[in-house]
């Protein structure tokens, strides 16, 4: 596949993945990857449409905003799902992520972290003695607090 920021070719792989769009049923998709880029990586990349190969459609290309979910397979659509499940909805607005208006006071954006942050912690959920699916979805979800965090200050020069 030719790769004009780069100036020649790379090749891509095809990812088995469990896909679901926004209004419609999970279906067994492809989806094209750079050797050793992981699905969080092609969802977060600056692309706002990607190709997906389905088998009712053939290589089709959807937008980032339409994916519910997207479920990594291993070697083939008809194995055993890895064990994360990578949603898009909200995942591309960290604002959204922190529940905050985008023109929140960066007091506003502090106190939002850290309330959404304490709520979820994965030191919190480990002193309740709750199910391990419950701390690694903590883990995930503070993984996800922060990130959105970072971003906002980031782009704000923070």
């Amino acid at each position: 596949m030719l790769d004009r920021a780069n100036g020649g070719y790379r090749h891509k792989n095809e990812t088995p993945v469990r896909l679901q769009l926004i209004g419609g049923e999970p279906e067994n998709a492809h989806v094209f990857n750079v050797n050793g880029e992981r699905i969080t990586d092609l969802l977060n990349d600056p692309r706002s449409f990607i190709p997906i190969r389905t088998q009712s459609a053939g290589v089709k290309i959807v937008a980032k905003t339409q994916i519910v979910s997207m479920l990594e397979y291993g070697d083939d659509v008809n194995s055993k799902p890895a064990a994360r499940t990578v949603s898009a909805s909200k995942s591309r607005n960290p604002y959204a992520v922190l529940r905050i208006e985008e023109g929140a006071s960066i007091e506003d954006i502090r106190a939002a972290y850290k309330a959404r942050i304490k709520s979820v912690h994965p030191d919190l959920i480990a002193s309740l003695n709750l199910d391990e699916d419950l701390s690694r979805a903590a883990l995930l979800a503070t993984q996800k607090l922060n990130y959105a965090y970072r971003k906002i200050m980031r782009d704000r020069g923070e």
